[in-house]
This record gives structure tokens, sequence and C-alpha cells, in this order.
């Protein structure tokens, strides 16, 4: 069952904010005004992703500079080797929902 984390408006393009659901940290990103949800720790170093820096569809970890991929959650840059969990976003009412 997908749960509204926040209204569209509240991220603009090219933003990402932190939310919780059902206990699991979840980054929710706008790229392009399509909004994409993905775990929010590293799979390399289990760092926070928070606070990376989200450039196109790739966020960085702050701490090694690990990339994936906000629209799959696949690692695209060492030395992280496995991918982020990826959760789907559903728009409803103008609200971004995530199904975790």
């Amino acid at each position: 069952m997908a749960v509204p984390v926040m209204p569209m408006a509240a991220l603009s393009s090219g933003e990402m904010t932190l939310v919780r659901v059902n206990d699991v940290d979840v980054l929710v990103c706008n790229v392009e005004e399509q909004y994409f949800a993905v775990e929010a720790r590293c799979s390399h170093a289990a760092q926070s992703l928070a606070t990376g820096r989200l450039r196109g569809h790739e966020i960085s970890c702050p701490l090694h500079g690990a990339r994936f991929d906000v629209r799959t959650g696949a690692c695209t840059r060492a030395p992280a080797q496995r991918p982020i969990k990826r959760f789907p976003v559903f728009l409803e009412a103008g609200k971004v929902c995530l199904e975790v």
C-alpha cells in the first residue's frame, strides 16, 4: 500500500529529501519533474546518502564518492559494487506516495 509522504510542490527539480516510511530511511528525488525513491544508505559503508549530492540521475555518497542511479538503484561508480534498494513512487492528488 502506497503511503503519502509529501506534497509534490515541496520538492523542486534537482532536489532530494529524506523521509522515513515504515522505519525505513528513504531519499525522495525529483529529477526533471520525475520522482524517484531509493534507500538512503550507501551499499558500501552504510553511510547516509542524505548529505550526498544529486547530479542528474546520480546520487553520490559523501564518504567515498560511490554513485548510484536513482532510477534503478544501480551502482555506477566504485567503491560500492552492490545496488541500493529502489522503491515504487506514485503521484496521487498532488502528493508523492511511496510503497516501502
